[in-house]
């Protein structure tokens, strides 16, 4: 644990770190324009964030609105500091820093791009970066693009690669729509996996039934994730029958969303 003085906070921060979660959840949401036109500010959650890292003492509500905030915002500076969020055991912290990575954009999938090129990155983490990559679709960066898919490919077909991180390479491929690997899924499950992997096989055959992939990113919206941190769940799992089912008409069409939506299922 380090010694290091806890960084300045702004006043205007004191609300996220009360302990009254209805507070919290409000000032988290109040907190989004006003950073977003403070760059300081900004900076100020960034710092918070590197210190509760530093300490190894957990993250309590006010440092997760922190990172949910910079996504929210899309703080390209933030990436490095995210990057290591993602690193910890921490299901919560976790899923908040995948949306923030996947809302950042191009300096995030260049920085977990270059650290997928190291093929003993632990599996776990690799797969949280994979699915962070997922966000490209909420951005109009062909390059990006490009580069995911020629990445992903490259996984793929590397037999040294932990489990979790070819599962969510196949998955990462089915959900962007690349049509083109469901002969080079078929080979990696003929190949590593002759007694079957469920995962690699979901993926496989909803790249078949949906070439084009996920029409669309559905993405939680920042309300309802505040709304998990307030009841202390993990995000994506619970989540409102409402709001499933308008994220899958984004993606589905109409007559789809309405046969399909499953209040009980727990999204990606």
């Amino acid at each position: 644990m380090s010694n290091s003085t806890r960084p300045q906070r702004d006043p205007r921060l004191d609300p996220i770190f009360s302990d009254d979660p209805g507070t919290v959840s409000e000032a988290c949401l109040e907190l989004v324009p006003i950073v977003f036109d403070d760059p300081e500010l900004e900076q100020q959650l960034i710092d918070l964030i590197q210190w509760t890292l530093d300490q190894g003492e957990g993250f309590d509500a006010g440092e997760l609105c922190c990172a949910l905030i910079l996504g929210e915002i899309r703080c390209a500076p933030s990436t490095d500091t995210l990057l290591r969020c993602l690193q910890q055991d921490d299901e919560i912290l976790q899923r908040i820093t995948t949306r923030s990575l996947q809302r950042i954009g191009a300096r995030s999938f260049d920085s977990i791009l270059e650290l997928l090129e190291d093929p003993d990155l632990d599996g776990e983490v690799a797969a949280l970066m994979i699915e962070s990559l997922e966000g490209v679709s909420l951005h109009d960066l062909p390059d990006s693009r490009d580069r995911i898919e020629t990445q992903l490919r490259l996984d793929l077909t590397r037999p040294q690669l932990p489990n979790l991180r070819k599962e969510a390479t196949a998955i990462a491929l089915a959900h962007l729509g690349v049509a083109e690997t469901t002969e080079l899924m078929e080979q990696v499950l003929q190949r590593d996996y002759p007694g079957g992997n469920a995962f690699i096989l979901d993926a496989l055959e909803f790249l078949q039934e949906h070439p084009e992939g996920l029409k669309g990113h559905a993405e939680d919206p920042i309300e309802q994730v505040v709304r998990w941190l307030e009841d202390e769940i993990v995000p994506g799992g619970d989540l409102d029958p409402a709001l499933w089912e308008d994220s899958l008409s984004e993606v589905l069409p109409s007559s789809e969303a309405t046969d399909d939506a499953d209040p009980d299922a727990t999204p990606r």
